[in-house]
């Protein structure tokens, strides 16, 4: 009989409808009971009710959201919250010292995930990766003209000396970079991997220049 408190963690996870059949191990037994793990709890042993070992998840999967560029925040934020209300460390400070490491692993692991798939810009980047698409660090893949119109609107931003001009500013930056988001999403529902690519390097050099924007302007104002 599963002890009371892991029971309820159980029944949780049940009651949240996470589908972990699709990822969970189909091999291996469980490091406390020596039982054969089954299919139904990629967290849980069924025999005994102890927290099994960190398996690297696919993020999307992990939170249960589908792997598309397109997702819902509020389910997302949802589903996260789901997971470290059973992982928590806080749930596991009278269990043995391999689940209370366990616990800590798993709930590193789904804030990774949480903060990665909740940006939109890393969330493409990870989409990207998990094809084999790396984003280079370097500008090799943009072209001179969008390098030289950076330039000339990062020169705008220090020049700019009232909140007006700044304002101006950051609405045009808003206007391109939710454009650019629209073209992403569009990329990869095409599967346009390497569209979305220079989409994404274009969007990381705007979203630079408005965090400059955005810092320039909380300063003038509390001045």
């Amino acid at each position: 009989m599963l002890p009371s408190r892991i029971a309820n963690m159980a029944h949780q996870l049940s009651r949240n409808q996470w589908n972990a059949r699709a990822y969970c191990s189909t091999t291996g037994v469980c490091w406390s009971c020596n039982k054969p793990l089954l299919k139904t709890d990629k967290f849980f042993c069924a025999s005994c009710g102890s927290l099994q070992k960190v398996e690297q998840e696919n993020y999307f999967q992990l939170l249960d959201m589908p792997c598309s560029f397109d997702l819902n925040p509020t389910k997302l934020t949802s589903n996260f919250r789901q997971l470290q209300a059973v992982l928590h460390p806080d749930k596991f400070s009278q269990r043995p010292e391999a689940e209370k490491n366990y616990s800590l692993e798993w709930s590193s692991l789904v804030n990774k995930a949480y903060k990665t798939l909740n940006v939109p810009i890393e969330r493409g980047k990870y989409l990207l990766q998990q094809s084999g698409v790396e984003i280079a660090e370097d500008n090799t893949s943009v072209d001179g003209d969008f390098l030289l119109d950076m330039m000339e609107r990062n020169e705008s931003v220090e020049e700019a000396e009232s909140v007006a001009e700044l304002e101006e500013l950051a609405v045009s930056l808003k206007t391109d970079i939710d454009r650019l988001y629209g073209e992403l999403q569009e990329h990869f529902v095409k599967n346009s991997l390497d569209e979305a690519k220079r989409t994404l390097v274009r969007l990381k050099y705007l979203l630079n220049i408005e965090s400059v924007v955005k810092e320039k302007l909380l300063k003038i104002k509390l001045q």
